[in-house]
Formats: structure tokens, sequence, C-alpha cells
């Protein structure tokens, strides 16, 4: 193998988009409701918005911050006709920042910025969607000085294991392997090298489930992460799932009406994995790869229960995936699931060794 060339610290240029990345805004709404916290919130946006709608605003428990407050049906106050009204009048830009960049994200790393798209977006999971457009993510991704805004910022060594580091470099190429594998259909531990549900020095998988399960406070959040929860007891306990609404199937059901061609479920896995990987979420648990991979393989585990799940109750498959994925990635967000990554076990190591 040649050597690896040197180059300096991580940066956000130049912008890097993923192999195959796919997304368009078709407006399905998702984003704009209660589907996450409307925020945070600038000082200056709280006053903008109020401008525009006085009491838009509510300051939201969960990140202890301002957020636009939800209107009728869980929507965003400032939805008109099916559509921001801010966005109508105003422009993209006058949007708070928050807004604007869903569902864009960017990793500054040493070889630059990597752009990534969250999945709890029918508009990303479903339908006919052109290659992702680096020019319109970097308007989504700049702040009001015109800077690119970074979530999060990629050392320069990594970390495989508790025993190993490489170069971001040589992580890069390990990782490409595993992006073509996810990408091409692979199942998720054979494709990540990873099993589902990884001893842990603390605590057992049934519980941390039931931890999550007490989050569901009857909101579609809380029905959503009910979903997941379900999934992690059902594989892990045999246990038997109450009935439970779809949250936010509306929304989904309208991106699978734009969608001539579905996609099969394997596909819809395989991006979202794809995007998984290359977002590096793993960075803000402070974990190890070999644990980001274990810990990946377990949500997709439970995504695929999820959807077969729905599949069973008459929905299509690529929308029975992409609501999963939703429900999965809504997990990852969550408040507890960084703690349910830290009692990951990693002596011995929950992946296989990376060649």
């Amino acid at each position: 193998m040649p050597p690896v060339p040197k180059t300096p610290s991580s940066r956000p240029r130049p912008l890097l988009v993923r192999p195959g990345a796919r997304f368009r805004c078709a407006g399905d709404g998702l984003c704009c409701t209660d589907l996450h916290a409307l925020g945070p919130m600038t000082r200056s946006e709280v006053r903008s918005m109020r401008a525009l709608v006085p009491d838009s605003v509510m300051h939201h428990p969960d990140v202890d911050a301002p957020c636009m407050r939800p209107g009728g049906g869980g929507g965003c106050a400032q939805l008109r006709d099916g559509g921001c009204s801010v966005h109508a009048r105003f422009g993209a830009q006058a949007k708070p920042s928050g807004c604007r960049r869903f569902p864009y994200g960017l990793v500054s790393t040493p070889l630059g910025g990597r752009v990534s798209t969250e999945h709890r977006c029918p508009c990303r999971t479903l339908g006919e969607r052109p290659a992702l457009d680096v020019v319109d993510a970097e308007r989504s991704l700049l702040d009001s000085a015109g800077r690119l805004e970074v979530d999060e910022v990629a050392p320069r060594r990594i970390a495989l294991t508790v025993e190993r580091r490489v170069p971001f470099e040589r992580y890069a190429q390990l990782e490409s392997a595993l992006l073509e594998r996810v990408l091409a259909g692979d199942a998720p531990e054979r494709a990540l090298g990873a099993k589902p549900f990884p001893a842990l020095h603390e605590g057992s998988w049934p519980v941390l489930a039931m931890q999550l399960l007490d989050m569901d406070d009857g909101s579609r959040g809380g029905v959503a992460l009910g979903w997941f929860a379900d999934a992690l007891l059902a594989l892990h306990a045999g246990y038997g799932p109450p009935k439970r609404e779809r949250p936010w199937r509306d929304a989904f059901e309208r991106g699978a009406k734009r969608s001539k061609q579905p996609a099969s479920a394997s596909a819809v896995f395989g991006d979202w994995l794809g995007d998984e990987l290359w977002m590096m979420r793993w960075l803000s648990w402070d974990c190890t790869f070999d644990v980001a991979r274990a810990e990946l393989s377990t949500r997709a585990n439970a995504a695929r229960w999820v959807a077969a799940r729905l599949q069973r109750q008459g929905v299509r498959a690529d929308q029975a995936a992409a609501e999963a994925v939703m429900m999965a990635e809504l997990a990852a967000c969550s408040e507890h699931w960084g703690d349910v990554v830290d009692k990951i076990a990693n002596d011995p190591s929950p992946a296989s060794a990376l060649e």
C-alpha cells in the first residue's frame, strides 16, 4: 500500500459529499413538527420570530433553550397552508438556523468538511431524489456571518479500539470498505463487523430498553421511542409488544405517494447506515470506533424488526424501512442513548478487527 500523505488539522473545506447520497426537499413537512425540538434559537432569532407571531417561541425543557412552539397538530406555529410562512415571505435565510440547516450537518475532518444528512425526514428517505447538491448544502450550513457552522470536529488520529489509534487518512480507507458493504445491502452485522447487543459492563439491554419506554410521555416522539424499545425487548428478551400508533405516518404516506419506483427496504437501510458512518455521530459520544460499530449494528437490528412489524401491518416495504429508520435515529438523538453507548464493554473489543 502506498504511504498515506500527511494533511493539516481538521478543516471544514473542501465540502465532501458521501458517495451515493441523494436529497431534495419535497415539502413533506416532518421537519416542521414536534419530531424534534425546533431549536435551539439565538436571541436575535427569538426576536425575529416573535415579531411575526408573538407566541411562536417557547422555552424547551429538554434543550434548556428557546425553541419554536409546536402549534395545532404538532406543527410549528409559523406553518401556514402546509408550508413555512417565514420561508414563503422572506426566504430560507430568514429562518432560524436549526430550521435552515435541517437535514444537513457538517463534520470537520483533516480531509475536509463532511456534509451529512439526517434521515428523520421522508424527503431524505423516500421517492426519487437527485444527487445531494453541495451548493444547496453550503447555503444551509452557513451562519449569519457567512461562515460554515461545524457540528463535530474529527481528531487527527482515530481510536479504532482502546488499544489502536490510526491517522484519519487510514481510518477513511478502512471506513470506505465498510461504506461499500452497507451501500451494497449487506446485513448490518456482517457489513459493520459487529454483532448487535454487545456485552455491557453495567446493566442489561432489557433494563436499558425499559428506561426508553419510561420516556414515552404520550407525545409522538415518545411513541416512536416506544417502538424502538419494543424492538430491543423483543429481540433480546422475547417480549410481546403492545399495539402502537405510527407517529408521523401522514408525512411518510405523502413521501410514499411521491415514489414512482419504490426502493427496496435494504436500499433504504443501506443509505441510512452509510450516512451514519459518514456523519461520525459516535464522536459526540466520545467512544471508540469498535463500540460505535456495535452500537450501530444494534440500532440497525432494531430498525429491521420495526420495519418487519410494519410490513406485517400492510405498510409498503420502503415506507416501513423509512419509518423504522426515523425511530432508530430518533433514539440515537435522545438524551438517554449516550448513556447506553457508555455502558458497552470495550474489553474485549465488541467488533471484529479492521485490516
